[in-house]
């Protein structure tokens, strides 16, 4: 009897010892799959658009402390930010930046450690937005503009509606617009007591009505504005070219592989419309080298010159149906 008691009680140890295991093992599994996730976003040869974000228009008449315009456009920036689908460049405060630049290029500091001129980056597509509601209002009485939050009752609601734009930098093209709304039911103290001393955009700004709408609004708009940005494919080119050696600019995060054979090209001539000056077909430069890479890394490949020869710039194409191998530098 005394042995099955100590079998029985070994046995629940056990169980109580792998249980916490388990538990570990499947957080770390967990965790391997969000990483694998978040890396395979960067593969498979697309490029981030490049997007800058101007401060917003307040068309919803609202007055008062808060600065919609600009806080709009933070919100905006931190929501494009957290997709990881875009690069995000800073224009609101970019006179900061320049002005620190053009410091550092003074005799008055010292050479080392000088960012470096000419590095800044150039947007694709410019993002401008509007605020054409930001209201709290008594459901009972309809919509009413707010000038300071002066409303009280336990049947309000918030409301909050923006409208995004997505312009193409290079040829001024409207390639999105976005209408986007969102709407919180208001209940409990009046307005003038919530909003009171709250600053926007904080946390505390987000537990209200109004923060809760406009959080709703601006991920909607979001959503839509990625959905809507066009796909750009990985180009492969020559960023760097020896007399026999090349650099391509894309390694394992476009699955470039060792071994694969790339023909190596002029730049492409685009042929024009003669009335509307569109771009209406492209003719591929002439082949004038080949090259086999030998060496991937994360955002780069080095390659071997097979044949003629290659400059920066020069486009790259897959030779299909060459057999890949190892090749040693």
């Amino acid at each position: 009897m005394n042995a099955e008691l100590r079998t029985t009680e070994i046995a629940r140890l056990d169980r109580l010892l792998l249980l916490p295991l388990a538990i570990v093992l499947v957080a770390i599994a967990c965790s391997c799959r969000t990483v694998r996730s978040i890396n395979n976003h960067y593969h498979g040869g697309t490029a981030r658009p490049v997007v800058a974000v101007t401060a917003f228009e307040n068309l919803a008449n609202v007055s008062g402390r808060w600065n919609l315009g600009e806080g709009m456009a933070d919100l905006l920036v931190t929501e494009l930010l957290e997709s990881e689908r875009v690069v995000v460049l800073e224009r609101k405060d970019l006179k900061g930046v320049v002005d620190e630049i053009v410091l550092q290029g003074r005799d008055l500091f010292r050479k080392e450690g000088r960012v470096q001129r000419g590095r800044l980056k150039n947007a694709q597509y410019i993002v401008r937005g509007s605020v054409t509601d930001f209201t709290e209002s008594m459901t009972v009485s309809g919509w009413f503009g707010i000038r300071w939050l002066k409303i009280f009752g336990g049947g309000n609601r918030a409301r909050v509606a923006v409208v995004l734009r997505v312009s193409d930098v290079e040829t001024g093209e409207v390639v999105s617009s976005v209408k986007a709304s969102h709407s919180v039911s208001a209940g409990g103290l009046g307005a003038e007591a919530r909003y009171k001393d709250l600053a926007f955009g904080g946390d505390a700004f987000f537990r209200t009505p109004l923060g809760k709408a406009t959080e709703g609004a601006i991920r909607k708009a979001v959503r839509q504005v990625l959905r809507d940005l066009p796909v750009q494919y990985w180009q492969p080119r020559v960023a760097e070219a020896g007399t026999d050696h090349v650099v391509i600019n894309g390694g394992r995060n476009v699955r470039v592989r060792e071994g694969q054979v790339f023909d190596v090209r002029e730049h492409p001539r685009e042929i024009t419309d003669p009335v509307t000056g569109n771009v209406i077909d492209v003719v591929p430069g002439r082949v004038i080298g080949r090259v086999q890479v030998t060496r991937v890394n994360p955002e780069s490949s080095h390659g071997v010159i097979e044949s003629g020869a290659a400059k920066r710039g020069d486009v790259l194409e897959l030779v299909r149906g060459r057999r890949e191998k190892k090749v040693r530098d």
